[in-house]
């Protein structure tokens, strides 16, 4: 006679887990986040906008004359990633202003949470590109110079828009947008999949950013005289990823660790859903501090701008003989190389 074992799934904590992830009963106060999360995508698109296209002008008027070199490269893909992301704000504040309720349909949700998701992963893999560029400039000036070229900088900016493409689409698949109450790139509480994909970016985030400041921190090859003359564009990087990505790094690294761990997912998303959700707010503020940072602040990228647009100029000319330290992190570099300083914009 066979003999009939029932047993009870919910017995299991990985299927209560999995049954609770996919449920969405956590009746999270959506709407707490949405004065803070407008304020702050308004002030930043409002911003970021004007400067990454003026910025964008700038590189262009600056590459026709010939300066630039291979940081002009990843300068232009940095901004162009913040340009993309700076334009999917609109939506987003859309998006909150009406409830949580995405009203464009499901495909135009997954294609604008993954146009925001790259350039947020590609913008931070250029900076680590920029910063690993001025160690090899000053660490290795000269045996450096075969690979510190044009060609390589845009084979380098190729590598990094195509894993990142296919990194942030291995993420996002299947959709993270729920049809029955219109949430797109919310999920409360998320599956287990996309928690191990974002423990996945947390960690790269953070951890490439770190190695790079440690490593040039403990090289003994540079004297203390060459470390001040890349201080400005390191305390740039590490300024950027502390204040913009440090806390969402932190929160989120803790938030989908301990979901994969816990036996109450909801609970614990109710207590930090509105940390988490400003922290991810806070990530677009690299769209307003990159162009702030590498172009404003350098002295050939405002001349240039200033010769094409003279409006920008007037009423500035008492200022123009302030040079500030950026300018020269490169200069040995153009001694080295027998190029014409003034042909050559490194920032």
């Amino acid at each position: 006679t066979p003999v009939h074992i029932n047993i009870k799934t919910s017995s299991f904590p990985c299927q209560v887990f999995n049954n609770d992830m996919s449920n969405d009963s956590c009746n999270l106060p959506l709407d707490t986040d949405t004065f803070g999360l407008t304020c702050i995508y308004g002030l930043i698109f409002s911003l970021g906008l004007p400067s990454n296209l003026l910025s964008l002008w700038g590189l262009y008027q600056l590459g026709r004359s010939g300066g630039g070199g291979c940081q002009l490269v990843y300068i232009f893909n940095l901004l162009l990633s913040d340009l993309l992301q700076l334009l999917t704000l609109p939506l987003w504040i859309i998006y909150l202003q009406g409830g949580h309720r995405w009203p464009y349909g499901q495909l135009t949700c997954e294609l604008v949470g993954y146009v925001f998701y790259v350039n947020v992963y590609a913008s931070v893999m250029f900076l680590c590109l920029i910063a690993l560029d001025r160690c090899l400039a000053i660490v290795y000036p000269l045996s450096s110079r075969r690979i510190r070229t044009v060609k390589v900088a845009a084979m380098s900016g190729v590598a990094v828009w195509t894993l990142t493409f296919l990194f942030c689409l291995s993420g996002l698949l299947p959709s993270v947008f729920v049809s029955d109450r219109l949430l797109c790139l919310e999920q409360y509480p998320v599956s287990p999949k996309y928690a191990h994909f974002k423990i996945t970016t947390v960690a790269l985030g953070f951890l490439l950013p770190s190695h790079i400041g440690v490593t040039l921190r403990r090289s003994p090859s540079l004297s203390n005289h060459e470390r001040h003359k890349i201080v400005g564009i390191l305390v740039i990087i590490t300024i950027n990823f502390i204040v913009v990505f440090g806390p969402y790094h932190l929160v989120g690294g803790y938030r989908f660790v301990s979901l994969l761990l816990t036996d109450e997912p909801c609970g614990l998303e109710r207590s930090i859903f509105l940390t988490y959700r400003l922290c991810y707010g806070l990530t677009s503020l690299n769209t307003l501090l990159d162009p702030l940072f590498y172009i404003f602040l350098c002295p050939d990228a405002r001349l240039e701008l200033q010769r094409s647009l003279p409006c920008l100029g007037r009423g500035q000319n008492h200022i123009m003989h302030v040079t500030f330290s950026t300018k020269s992190c490169c200069k040995e570099e153009a001694s080295n190389t027998k190029i014409n300083p003034q042909n050559i914009y490194i920032f």
